[in-house]
């Protein structure tokens, strides 16, 4: 029984076997993100308006924040993947356990924080006088659900541990399919408003749950809940150490969303927050197909690492490479190739003709900076779970803190608002140069380099 349970994520693959073994998780991640886009294009912009899709704009970065909490708990897949590898499966599923009590708790408090100061978040945040109606709406049924929505991120980060890398598809098709079903049954059939937007989350966020509280409730699962037997502070500070670039990130985004919408107010109106929405949530659903490979992988690198295994180690870093660079190839193509579908979906013929022109220009120019982003993106994380957490955290803050928001500010100041389009593929281009740079850097720590040293054996 244990070979059986070891062998999931511990076994050689081939680029064959790797496709296969990820592509559930990419085309999960692709085909939730595509839904949920067409879900807001359908039932929001279209049946609410833009200043709807504007209020959740601008609320973003208190999302942010609370994804922020759930990519940290999700770091303690890094840890259990690393015990895996080191054969102490019992502990690895008593911190698996133990995590998502902890983060339901934390889930509660936010939803408290939001209950007793709600309108001075949302002011903060920046809604105006005519978008507060839609933020306030949706908000009075969000903020509820926000411990299931945590607790639902580490479920999902551990069925490719678990073995069963499909269920994660079978956990959002059940998550997409009920908000698809509500939305139109709440906006479309009953017009109960943007309310109704929240009741369709809150809807599909409770079926996962139980799906992955049966899931995990198996004893023959290679991860399941157990007794918690792990003391919370020691596992909080693991599981911190590899979530904060995570973490960071996330916070730093959110402090990105906060500048741009500012700046975008500022400049253009809620029309350019409109356009900006329109566009980056179509760039985002495709670059979580990243996230999607980068999260199926990064288990089976944790465990070589845990292993001392630099030979597998350099195989699948290599691999997902491969596989990342095809997918960037494809979904550049593809964003930049359903231009006119995009339109379609998300405005109308009332809607404003510098909207359009926007989103029209958008789609052309901001994709192109997932070249570089792809990389970024992966090096990142492939640090931060072999425990270079310092490197992988100054690349993020490098990022989403200083160029991004350097490029937000500046850009369309010097160059006129359309060039606000630009502002991702030069900081995403600025990272990637220290990137390289730190590749190369670590090249015989973890044995990709000519010589095939891995210092890292050793320690």
């Amino acid at each position: 029984m244990s070979e059986k349970r070891e062998s999931t994520i511990g076994r050689e693959f081939t680029l064959s076997q790797l496709f296969a073994f990820v592509a559930p998780a990419v085309f999960t991640r692709l085909f939730v993100s595509l839904l949920s886009t067409l879900d807001d294009s359908l039932f929001v912009s279209r049946y609410l308006g833009q200043n709807a899709l504007a209020a959740f704009s601008v609320a973003m970065p208190w999302f942010m924040l609370v994804d922020a909490i759930g990519m940290i708990g999700t770091s303690v897949s890094v840890v259990c993947s690393i015990k895996m590898g080191e054969k102490k499966l019992e502990e690895a599923k008593s911190d698996f356990t133990t995590m998502v009590l902890v983060t339901f708790v934390m889930g509660i408090g936010m939803s408290l924080i939001m209950v007793f100061f709600m309108e001075p978040i949302l002011r903060m945040l920046g809604e105006t006088d005519l978008l507060m109606p839609y933020a306030k709406s949706f908000f009075s049924v969000s903020r509820y659900y926000i411990p299931l929505f945590l607790v639902n991120y580490i479920f999902g980060s551990f069925y490719v541990i678990a073995g069963k890398p499909k269920c994660s598809m079978y956990a959002q098709v059940i998550n997409i399919g009920c908000q698809f079903f509500f939305d139109w049954l709440f906006i479309v059939k009953l017009q109960t408003g943007i309310v109704g937007a929240a009741y369709a989350n809150l809807i599909g966020s409770s079926a996962v749950t139980l799906f992955a509280l049966i899931f995990y409730s198996n004893p023959k699962r290679e991860i399941c809940f157990v007794k918690p037997e792990s003391k919370v502070l020691p596992l909080l500070s693991k599981v911190f150490k590899y979530g904060r670039m995570q973490a960071i990130t996330s916070l730093s985004l959110s402090l990105s969303s906060y500048i741009s919408n500012t700046v975008h107010l500022s400049i253009g109106g809620e029309e350019v927050v409109a356009a900006y929405t329109i566009v980056s949530n179509v760039v985002f659903m495709f670059m979580n197909s990243f996230f999607g490979m980068i999260g199926s992988t990064s288990p089976i690198a944790s465990y070589a690492f845990g292993e001392k295994n630099p030979k597998k180690l350099v195989r699948i870093m290599k691999q997902t490479i491969v596989l990342m660079t095809g997918l960037m190839v494809f979904i550049i193509t593809l964003i930049i190739s359903m231009k006119n579908v995009v339109l379609f979906l998300y405005l109308t013929d009332t809607s404003s003709e510098l909207v359009k022109s926007m989103v029209s220009i958008g789609l052309s120019i901001y994709p192109l900076a997932l070249i570089f982003f792809a990389y970024n993106v992966y090096v990142q994380e492939i640090l931060n779970v072999l425990g270079n957490h310092r490197t992988s955290l100054f690349l993020s803050i490098l990022e989403n803190i200083v160029f991004q928001n350097i490029a937000v500010i500046m850009l369309p100041r010097l160059f006129g608002i359309k060039a606000v389009w630009f502002s991702f593929i030069v900081s995403e281009t600025l990272t990637f140069l220290f990137t390289i740079y730190f590749v190369y850097r670590y090249k015989d720590v973890y044995g990709y380099g000519k010589d095939g040293i891995a210092t890292f054996v050793n320690r």
